[in-house]
């Protein structure tokens, strides 16, 4: 169904998304690590939604479309 599980990785820690983390949305739909967007320099985007990656999925349909 998800086929983004497992193949997306945040993009300030290169780390694998895991359906448990919580993490934030950002306004051009970024999901980064809560802990991640707070240390981290780079410049970032306000936050739209925060929560664990799997509500993400299930609330936001962009995450099923096919690329």
């Amino acid at each position: 169904m998800f086929e983004i599980v497992g193949k997306l990785r945040y993009p300030v820690c290169s780390n694998i998304v895991k359906l448990e983390y919580k993490v934030f949305l950002d306004t051009i739909n970024t999901i980064i690590h809560q802990k991640c967007y707070y240390t981290s320099t780079k410049n970032k985007f306000p936050v739209v939604d925060q929560g664990v990656f799997k509500k993400m999925l299930l609330k936001y349909v962009f995450f099923n479309e096919d690329i």
